[in-house]
């Protein structure tokens, strides 16, 4: 019987978590529409990308 509670508690938790995924996806897909904001979104993880590869050719 705890078993069966258990297995449907994670069923909806993770059912939950999906559409709480879904809705910020949604959100952040409607936010990076805007030229701007997507502008600085592509400069600033162009540089987050390029700080990471520094990074590993100084170490290697």
């Amino acid at each position: 019987m705890a078993v069966d509670l258990m297995g449907f508690l994670g069923v909806v938790l993770l059912a939950y978590h999906w559409f709480a995924l879904v809705a910020a996806a949604t959100r952040l897909r409607a936010l990076l529409a805007r030229p701007r904001i997507r502008h600085r979104w592509e400069l600033t993880t162009g540089c987050l990308f390029i700080a990471i590869g520094l990074a590993i050719a100084t170490t290697s």
